[in-house]
């Protein structure tokens, strides 16, 4: 027997809705599954980028420039934590003060940072450089990683000193200090 076609067209319509209400029931489970999804590619993209723009330092860098006079030797301590951020303080005699400016390197100065660090690993720097120990001397020591290199200088300016450099190593001592002095400031 067939239905008439008043009751079929209204019984194919409820069917339908049914069958869209069952669909959209489990569509929420389907969209929640590509939402996830979604967010877990752009998690590993964010901390892949995140990566690329981490601190190169795996210990605290610590530039020391100082001159010995009268007061003992007094300068800066540019120190750069191992996430980036960095201070500088004042030395007088053995006192370093409170940091007197902070701040965290832009990913253009990691990367900077980076060259850096690259070019003192690939020429070991002794531990003592320059001259001996003189009167009123400047001093610039490098610490990182365990390692400490001294550069004893007569006194002067760093432009002054840097014309007289005579060896590699000097001369990129100096130019790890212009670079640490010109990214975090004085």
């Amino acid at each position: 027997m067939t239905a008439p076609l008043e009751t079929t067209l209204p019984r194919a319509h409820v069917t339908h809705v049914v069958l869209s209400l069952r669909l959209q029931f489990r569509l929420p489970g389907l969209t929640a599954a590509v939402v996830g999804l979604g967010l877990v590619f752009l998690g590993v993209l964010i901390s892949r980028m995140v990566m690329a723009e981490e601190c190169p330092l795996s210990a605290p860098l610590v530039l020391t420039d100082t001159q010995s006079g009268f007061a003992g030797e007094t300068g800066n301590v540019w120190t750069i934590a191992p996430d980036c951020s960095f201070s500088v303080a004042r030395q007088v005699g053995l006192n370093v003060l409170q940091p007197h400016k902070q701040g965290q390197f832009t990913a253009q100065q990691r990367t900077q940072l980076k060259e850096l660090l690259d070019r003192m690993t690939a020429t070991a720097l002794p531990e003592q450089l320059g001259s001996g120990p003189q009167v009123n001397a400047r001093r610039i020591t490098l610490d990182y990683g365990g390692k400490q290199s001294v550069l004893s200088l007569p006194p002067g300016g760093l432009s002054a000193l840097r014309a007289a450099a005579g060896d590699d190593s000097t001369r990129l001592m100096l130019d790890l200090a212009d670079g640490l002095k010109a990214m975090a400031g004085s």
